[in-house]
């Protein structure tokens, strides 16, 4: 791209056109019918370099970004103007000749240089994609097809669904592409490994450590369990899970009458079922502590309650899943937050227990059948907390009844 055709294109505004001055002046002008104006100068090298230094790279500057200074040394703007890395838009007065302002734009030779490194992660982006593509292939009969079908829908997102940025998507790839070699050659696994086995160097086991939560988070959503099923077996942390009511499992029992907590390591190897006929999925623990101290009300309205800690991870997921389809639950009531992220909670568990009927715990204890219903009730009240209308035995045995 020429020097004036990237200031025609990206500094002039409409009307306006650009006259070259001398090597590295240029004049921007306005012609109507029956006037002419000068309505400012460019500073700008009609030759540009297209390797500008990382300091220059450092300001992100946009072909529309005006800045009235830069935090850099005198000695590098200077080489930046000489270089094309940047320019200089002077605008003037209405005489045409006094400025009225000064700022530095995006020059020419950072504008190709962004174009290029654009175009090039473009590429490598695509190709990681189809590597992605090919292990996918490759492992199939190793994995359940629900979980790979949910990895292939992940590839086609041209927005990604978490909204997660391009660089965690990038990351994120690499790291499904080094998990499905690794499991193929292995069926349990530490979470260091994955990242040790694929990049082969000092520091490979730390590559996936600061994005290991988010990550693991999103296979236990696609799989609906905890990433333990996937041979994953070791985070450096367990997940509690707390209930209260009767659950019975292949190696455990538990009764009525206080918390109890079981982990996600316990609930991959476990086939859990309750005799209750009405599940509690609730996000508070404070609402779990207070239900299960009605241990009549538990008993008599056949209650289980599930605490699902304001974030539904891999091990929630499967015991709510197992609950509503391996036990006697008639209905389920979901108690979130009234306010965004228990939007999203309630529409997660909704979902997971979509085969059981189910009603949404509104604010002032208004009961929705539908996830929608609830979010539209939300949008004409001020957010609350659960604990503000926890009520007692009394009102719970109400909504039972509805």
């Amino acid at each position: 791209m020429h020097t004036k055709e990237f200031i025609q294109k990206y500094i002039c505004k409409s009307g306006e056109t650009i006259e070259q001055l001398s090597q590295n002046e240029w004049q921007i002008q306005k012609w109507t019918a029956r006037t002419f104006k000068t309505m400012g100068n460019v500073l700008a090298e009609e030759q540009y370099d297209q390797s500008p230094v990382e300091e220059i790279k450092g300001l992100k500057l946009k072909p529309h970004s005006r800045r009235n200074s830069l935090p850099l040394s005198e000695k590098i703007i200077q080489e930046g103007l000489y270089k094309g890395w940047i320019i200089q838009e002077i605008r003037f007065k209405k005489d045409g000749r006094t400025p009225a302002d000064s700022v530095y734009r995006m020059g020419p030779g950072l504008f190709i240089y962004e174009r290029l490194r654009s175009e090039k992660v473009d590429l490598e982006d695509r190709e990681l994609k189809q590597i992605l593509l090919k292990e996918l292939e490759n492992s199939k009969g190793t994995l359940p097809n629900d979980f790979l079908n949910k990895i292939s829908e992940f590839t086609m997102e041209t927005i990604d669904s978490e909204s997660w940025g391009k660089e965690r998507v990038r990351k994120f790839y690499h790291f499904l592409i080094a998990y499905l070699r690794l499991r193929r050659r292995k069926s349990r696994m530490e979470f260091k490994e994955i990242g040790a086995t694929y990049y082969k160097k000092v520091g490979g086991s730390k590559a996936f450590d600061s994005y290991q939560d988010v990550f693991i988070d999103r296979l236990e959503k696609w799989l609906n369990a905890p990433a333990y099923e996937l041979g994953i077996i070791s985070f450096g942390s367990i997940v509690p899970v707390f209930f209260t009511g009767n659950l019975h499992g292949r190696s455990s029992r538990y009764s009525l009458g206080t918390v109890h907590a079981t982990t996600d390591i316990a609930i991959a190897g476990e086939l859990f079922h309750t005799n209750a006929k009405n599940l509690w999925l609730v996000e508070n623990r404070a609402v779990l502590t207070r239900m299960a101290v009605e241990v009549d009300f538990l008993e008599t309205s056949q209650s289980f309650v599930l605490g699902v800690d304001g974030q539904i991870r891999g091990a929630h997921r499967k015991m709510i899943k197992q609950l509503c389809l391996n036990s006697s639950i008639e209905k389920a009531f979901i108690w979130v937050d009234y306010d965004k992220a228990g939007q999203i909670i309630a529409r997660d568990i909704a979902h997971l227990a979509e085969e059981t009927p189910y009603l949404i715990v509104g604010n002032l204890g208004h009961l929705f059948s539908s996830h929608e219903e609830y979010v539209k009730s939300l949008s004409e009240t001020q957010p609350a907390e659960q604990e503000m209308t926890l009520g007692g035995p009394e009102e719970w045995r109400k909504w039972i009844e509805k």
